[in-house]
């Protein structure tokens, strides 16, 4: 019973006829199985976050990205990987060698340092040479 005269709420009802110009949900079927699954492989393609996401893009005409994976570069993919974890290691390298370089007063230390920049910055140089001749095969195949 309310209190203080209150009139009791009225109960909203979400029917499309009572609100015309705004709908809550959409369900829809599609019957054929090649069609659910060409709708379920353009979704996994899409990049979009959830089915809703992509339902909208695709019935409003928004552009949305479509991420593919090219099979015959896994293996050029994998080993320009393994060529910037061994530059990143040796940068890692470098830099803390270039540290004790500054704070050092030594000059046996300074030479021997400098001995290890070298070599360092040659085994980058050969690394980058292996992504250059690496990447040039590729676009060859």
């Amino acid at each position: 019973m309310p209190m203080n005269n209150e009139k009791p709420k009225k109960r909203i009802s979400k029917k499309c006829g009572d609100f015309p110009d705004k709908w809550e949900d959409w369900h829809f079927r599609l019957p054929e199985e090649k069609n659910q699954l060409r709708i379920i492989d353009l979704y996994r393609k899409s990049g979009c976050r959830s089915k809703s996401e992509f339902a909208r893009a695709r019935l409003l005409g928004e552009s949305f990205k479509v991420i593919t994976v090219d099979k015959s570069a896994i293996e050029y993919y994998r080993k320009l990987s393994s060529l910037t974890d061994e530059v990143h290691k040796i940068g890692v390298n470098y830099n803390q060698l270039v540290r004790i370089l500054y704070t050092t007063e030594r000059l046996q230390i300074f030479e021997s340092i400098l001995k290890e920049i070298c070599c360092l910055t040659k085994e980058l140089h050969d690394l980058q040479k292996q992504a250059v001749e690496l990447t040039n095969e590729f676009r060859w195949r």
